[in-house]
């Protein structure tokens, strides 16, 4: 199991400094744009059909997702699809905070390009719920490889700056992976983490 260990985290670790190096390289090269438009129109839901704003951190999901054989009838979260074990923060957004993130999302105030990395390691969420709290929107978010994935009803609300979201996130509370210079390092401790819940978590009958 411990060399099973090693290799998994060795393969991710190499993974993301190869596509950071990449990265690196084509923000040099990246050139300036100043677009100003309002996304929202291109959006399958209106700000007012907005109730409610949850916003989740939780540990590596492509990590937690290896993992497979433990019950998703138990404690399980049907906005992030994992077990509300490996989540380490949800908080639920006032108005004020809904309002600035719907503006963040729909006003494309960026001045360069972004260039993600190619890896996926996504530990936050952020869901938008009706007020019968299905879910309308989501984004999840890899600030580890600068990667999101936006649903399809958010439309072109998308071109927003992705420094900006995680300052955003910071300032409304979420802590995990975002540190006082608003970066995340992936350590041996979240594997070791995920391994030690996953053993008490009740499993699949053979």
């Amino acid at each position: 199991m411990k060399y099973i260990k090693f290799i998994l985290l060795f393969l991710f670790f190499v993974s993301c400094q190869e596509s950071k190096n990449k990265d690196n390289i084509k923000k040099n090269e990246s050139k300036k744009v100043t677009k100003e438009y309002d996304f929202s129109d291109s959006m399958k839901f209106k700000y007012e059909d907005i109730t409610s704003v949850e916003v989740y951190s939780f540990l590596n999901k492509a990590m937690v997702e290896m993992y497979k054989n433990y019950r998703k009838d138990i404690n399980f979260n049907s906005d992030v699809q994992i077990s509300n074990d490996f989540i380490k923060e949800n908080i639920k957004l006032n108005n004020k905070q809904k309002l600035e993130l719907f503006n963040l999302i729909t006003k494309d105030s960026c001045k360069s390009e972004q260039n993600p990395s190619e890896c996926y390691n996504p530990r936050h969420a952020i869901f938008f719920k009706d007020n019968e709290n299905k879910v309308l929107g989501s984004i999840e978010i890899c600030f580890d490889c600068d990667e999101f994935n936006h649903s399809e009803s958010l439309g072109n609300a998308k071109c927003y700056c992705y420094d900006d979201m995680r300052m955003f996130l910071y300032n409304v509370g979420i802590r995990y992976f975002i540190n006082d210079d608003h970066r995340g390092n992936k350590t041996e401790e979240e594997y070791s983490e995920i391994e030690r819940i996953y053993r008490t978590l009740p499993k699949l009958k053979e």
